[in-house]
C-alpha cells in the first residue's frame, strides 16, 4: 500500500510541474529562512554554555541609584570589595578579579599588542577551562607564569607545544614562563582568554584597588549552593557602605545612593551589556529574529495551503472517479498527506542546501560564527517535515477528499470551493504580504538609521584623523612628547597631539560645580596638548581655544597649577552648569567637587559625540596640559596620502623612536564605524528576509492568479460580449488580486511602527519615524505584485470573447 501511495504521489507531482515548482520554491525558501534564524537564535542563546560549571558562576555588578539621577548599572566595577567577599559570605566557593588590558607582548623576534587577562591565582577555581597542556592546579600559582591559548602559541612559537617557553609582557624586567595551553574556546563565549597571568604587584596600588569610583575590571564568584543566593544578594545590596575603603559616606551616597552590588549569572552576561546600554546584541533582537524564522516558515506553509486548496478544484473529477472506483476517504487523505510530506522533505533538503550556502554571508553581516551543526540541523529538518507536512497537508487533504462524486461528475464546471474557501485564501495572502511588508519596513528604517549614524555630525572631523592608542603604554609615559615630536615630522602629518579624550575613550569622570553654587554635575573631563582642537576640527561657539602664549592654558599638570587654570567646556557641559548661553559661561569659575583649586572658563565648543549614538551625549570638560599623563592616545591630522600609506609612514617612524612597544593605530572613521556596522548588517539581514518573504508571497499570488484566471475565462468572455473593454477587464482583475496587498498594508503599518518606535528609542540620536518608509514599501509591494500577475491578467483580458466562451472553466 505504501509503495502504491508513493508512486501515485510521485506521478501527481511530476505531472503538475509548474505547481510543484512553485510549492517547492516557496517551501525551500521558507525552510532556509527558518533554519538560518534557528541557528542564529541557538548561537546567541547558548553563549557561555560550554564553560564548566556555568550555572554556578556569577559576576558582581555595580548598581548606581543616586538621588536626582537616572539609575545605571555597570559590570565593570571597583576591586575594593574583593578581600571581604569570602570573609563575609563563606558560601562563596571561589572569587577572582579580572582585568583585561591591551599590553605589549614580545616572544622571540615578534612584538605585538595583545589583550592580556590579569587575574588571581584561583582563576581556574572559577573558570575551569580545559588545557591542552599544563596543570590547572599550578599553572597560575604565582608570578612569572602565563597561560596562553593555542592561537597565541602558534603565533609566537609556531607550534602548540609551547610549555616552558618565555614571553615578555608589558615590557617587564623578567620573562613569564608558559605553564599552560588553553584548549580552543568556542566563538560564543563572552569572556575570551588568550594570555592569562597573575596580577602584577605593581598594579595593586592603582585606583581600581583602592577607590570605589574606579571601574577597571570584573569580579567573578563561584557559588555551588544555590540556596545561598538570597542571603548573598541581600548582603550585597548596600555593600559599599559596609566596606567604604578610603571613601567617605557622603561620596558613596553621591555615587550609589540607594544602590550597591548585584549578582549577574554568567549565562545572562552576554545580553547584559545591551540591556544597560553598553552595546552588543539585545535579547529583543534575537527574539525578533526567531519570530522572523517562524513567520518565514509559516508563510511558506500558508503558500502551500493556498495553492493546494486552489488546485483542489482542478482535481475534483480525479477524486470523484477514484471514489466511484472504490477509493475510501482515508485512502485519499493518506495520498494527499503523503504528497505534502514528500514535498516538504524535498523542500527541506533544498532549504538546508540554501542555508549552508548563505551562512558565509550571514556570518559576515551579523558578526556571528555560525556553522552547520548537522545533528541540530537534521533534527530541526525532521521536526519541520513532520510539523510543516502535517500543517500544510491536512486541511487541503480534508477539502479535496471531501468532494461528492455525483455532484462533481454531474456539474458542467469544476467546484471552486465557495465563498468561504475563497475568503480563506484571500486572508492567507493578506497574512503573507503583511508579514513581508512589516519586515521590509523595518529593514528600510534600520538602514535609514544606520545611514544617519554614519553621516552623523559628531562635533569632530573624522576624515584624515588617526588615533594611536599605543601611546598609552606605561613604559612610554616619560617619552610621550619625544614620540609625538618625531611623528610630527612624518610626511603628510599636519598636527600631532595628545589627549585622553578621543573616539570611544573618555575614562575620567568627576563631579564639578560652579564656584558659589552648591549643585554638583557629573562631567567627563580630560587633558589636551597643543593642537588638539585643530586636529579634531572642534567648532568654537564662544571665547577662545587654548593658546601656548597664555601661561594658564598649558601647565605641565593642570591639577596642581593653582587657581585660574584655563578650561574649555562643551555646549552641554555649559548647560549643565546652568549658563544661559555659551557666551555667558566665558570668564566664570568652576571647581572639582571636594578640591580647593578653581578653573577659569575661556571657551565653549560644540558638543562632541565621543561614544555610541545609542548612549546619551556626554558633557565634556577640557584642561590644557604640556606634561605627560596616563590613559592617553596620540591624534594625527594628515593630508596628501591615503590612510594606509600614512599608517605605514607612522609605523616606520614609531619603530625608530619606540622599538620596544608595538605600534597600533586606527582611523577615527573606522572606530566610529562600529556604531553603525551592526545596524547596517541587521538591516541587510531583515532586507533579505523581507525579500524572501515577498518572493514566497508572490509565488502564491502567481499560482492563485493562474487558477482564478483559468476559471474566469467564460465570465470574461460574457463581460466582453456585453461591452466591457480590455482596460475594464484588466482593471477588474488587477484590483481583485491587489486588494489583499492593500489590506496587508493596514496590518503591516501599525505593527512595523510599533516595533521601530521601540527600536529607535534605544538611540540618543535618531531619525524621525515618518510615513515615507511605509509608503515606499507599500508602493514597492504593489508594483511587485502587479509584475507577478500582469502577464496572466493581460492575456485573459485581451482574449477574444469567442475564444473565451469556447473554453470550459
Amino acid at each position: 500500500m505504501f509503495a502504491e501511495t508513493f508512486r501515485a504521489t510521485w506521478r501527481t507531482l511530476t505531472a503538475q510541474k509548474r505547481y510543484t515548482l512553485l510549492n517547492l520554491a516557496g517551501l525551500a525558501l521558507g525552510i532556509a529562512v527558518f533554519l538560518t534564524m534557528a541557528l542564529i537564535v541557538r548561537y546567541e542563546t547558548s553563549y557561555d554554555s560550554s564553560v564548566p560549571n556555568v550555572s554556578h558562576l556569577y559576576a558582581v555588578d555595580e548598581a548606581f541609584r543616586p538621588a536626582g539621577h537616572a539609575p545605571a548599572d555597570s559590570d565593570f566595577i571597583s576591586f575594593v570589595p574583593f578581600p571581604f567577599l569570602k570573609q563575609d559570605f563563606p558560601e562563596i566557593s571561589a572569587v577572582i578579579r579580572i582585568m583585561q588590558e591591551t599590553l605589549v607582548v614580545r616572544g622571540g623576534a615578534l612584538l605585538a599588542q595583545e589583550k592580556v587577562t590579569m587575574t588571581d591565582p584561583e582563576f581556574f577555581s572559577v573558570f575551569a577551562l580545559p588545557l591542552l597542556a599544563g596543570d590547572r592546579a599550578t599553572a597560575l600559582d604565582g608570578p612569572g607564569k602565563v597561560v596562553i591559548s593555542a592561537d597565541m602559541a602558534r603565533k609566537y612559537f609556531g607550534t602548540e607545544q609551547a610549555l616552558g617557553k618565555r614571553l615578555r609582557i608589558d615590557n617587564g624586567q623578567t620573562d613569564a614562563i608558559v605553564t599552560g595551553i588553553l584548549a580552543p574556546q568556542p566563538p560564543n563565549q563572552t569572556m575570551k582568554f588568550d594570555l592569562i597571568e597573575v596580577i602584577p604587584t605593581n598594579w595593586l596600588s592603582r585606583y581600581a584597588f583602592t577607590n570605589w569610583g574606579s571601574l577597571w575590571g570584573t569580579i567573578w564568584l563561584r557559588i555551588d549552593d544555590p540556596r545561598a543566593l538570597l542571603r548573598i544578594r541581600a548582603g550585597l545590596a548596600h555593600y559599599p557602605y559596609t566596606h567604604p575603603g578610603n571613601w567617605t559616606k557622603a561620596l558613596l551616597e553621591e555615587m550609589f545612593g540607594t544602590g550597591g552590588l548585584n549578582l549577574l549569572p554568567l549565562k545572562d552576561f552576554h545580553f547584559h551589556a545591551a540591556a544597560i546600554g553598553e552595546g552588543g546584541n539585545s535579547q529583543a533582537l534575537i527574539r525578533i529574529l526567531g519570530l522572523i524564522g517562524l513567520a518565514g516558515l509559516a508563510t511558506a506553509i500558508i503558500n502551500y495551503v493556498n495553492l493546494a486548496t486552489a488546485r483542489s478544484a482542478l482535481r475534483a473529477r480525479e477524486v470523484a472517479v477514484r471514489k466511484v472506483l472504490g477509493a475510501t476517504r482515508p485512502r485519499l487523505i493518506a495520498q494527499f498527506m503523503s504528497e505534502a510530506y514528500l514535498m516538504v522533505m524535498i523542500a527541506a533538503a533544498l532549504g538546508t542546501a540554501l542555508t549552508e550556502l548563505a551562512l558565509h554571508w550571514v556570518n559576515l553581516w551579523g558578526g556571528w560564527s555560525l556553522s552547520m551543526d548537522w545533528g541540530f540541523v537534521l533534527s530541526v529538518d525532521g521536526l519541520v517535515v513532520l510539523g510543516a507536512g502535517t500543517l500544510a497537508g491536512f486541511y487541503p487533504a480534508l477539502v479535496i477528499s471531501g468532494f461528492r462524486p455525483a455532484a462533481v461528475l454531474a456539474a458542467s464546471k469544476t467546484p471552486a470551493g465557495g465563498r468561504i474557501e475563497s475568503g480563506l485564501r484571500s486572508l492567507l495572502v493578506v497574512l503573507q504580504f503583511s508579514f513581508a511588508m512589516t519586515l521590509a519596513i523595518c529593514s528600510l528604517v534600520m538602514s535609514l538609521q544606520a545611514r544617519h549614524v554614519r553621516t552623523l555630525d559628531r562635533g569632530m572631523t573624522q576624515d584624515g584623523l588617526i588615533v594611536i592608542p599605543a601611546l598609552d603604554d606605561s613604559s612610554l609615559l616619560n617619552r610621550q612628547r619625544d614620540i609625538m615630536a618625531r611623528l610630527a615630522q612624518v610626511p603628510g602629518v599636519r598636527i600631532a597631539t595628545r589627549s585622553d579624550i578621543y573616539p570611544y575613550n573618555a575614562v575620567n569622570n568627576e563631579d564639578w560645580l560652579r564656584v558659589g553654587h552648591p549643585e554638583k554635575h557629573s562631567m567627563n573631563w580630560g587633558r589636551a596638548t597643543e593642537g588638539y582642537f585643530d586636529a579634531i576640527g572642534a567648532h568654537l561657539l564662544a571665547g577662545r581655544f587654548f593658546d601656548p602664549h597664555h601661561g594658564q592654558d598649558y601647565p605641565a599638570n593642570p591639577f596642581t597649577a593653582g587657581n585660574g587654570t584655563s578650561v574649555i567646556l562643551t555646549r552641554l557641559a555649559a548647560e549643565r552648569f546652568g549658563f544661559a548661553s555659551p557666551q555667558t559661561a566665558i570668564g566664570k569659575d568652576i571647581q572639582e567637587s571636594g578640591a580647593p583649586q578653581t578653573y577659569h572658563v575661556i571657551g565653549v565648543i560644540d558638543d562632541i559625540r565621543i561614544h555610541s549614538a545609542n548612549a546619551p551625549m556626554k558633557p565634556l570638560l577640557f584642561t590644557g596640559a604640556s606634561g605627560s599623563f596616563p590613559y592617553i592616545g596620540g591624534l594625527i591630522r594628515y593630508n596628501g596620502a591615503s590612510a594606509q600609506i600614512e599608517m605605514e609612514r607612522l609605523a616606520k617612524a614609531w619603530a625608530e623612536i619606540a622599538p620596544d612597544v608595538a605600534f597600533s593605530a586606527r582611523t577615527a572613521s573606522d572606530i566610529f564605524a562600529e556604531d553603525y556596522r551592526a545596524d547596517e548588517s541587521h538591516g541587510a539581514l531583515f532586507g533579505i528576509g523581507s525579500t524572501i518573504a515577498i518572493a514566497i508571497a508572490c509565488l502564491g499570488l502567481y499560482g492563485l492568479s493562474a487558477f482564478n484566471v483559468s476559471r474566469r475565462r467564460q465570465e470574461i468572455g460574457i463581460r466582453k460580449v456585453l461591452g466591457a473593454g480590455t482596460r475594464d477587464v484588466l482593471w477588474l482583475l488587477l484590483t481583485q488580486f491587489l486588494r489583499p496587498v492593500a489590506f496587508a498594508s493596514l496590518i503591516a503599518w501599525p505593527v512595523a511602527w510599533g516595533l521601530m518606535r521601540i527600536w529607535l528609542s534605544t538611540f540618543d540620536d535618531r531619525i524621525s519615524l515618518t510615513p515615507l518608509p511605509f509608503l515606499a514599501v507599500t508602493a514597492a509591494a504593489i508594483f511587485i505584485a502587479v509584475l507577478t500577475i500582469i502577464t496572466q491578467t493581460r492575456r485573459i483580458a485581451t482574449l477574444p470573447p469567442a475564444t473565451a466562451l469556447r473554453q470550459n472553466g
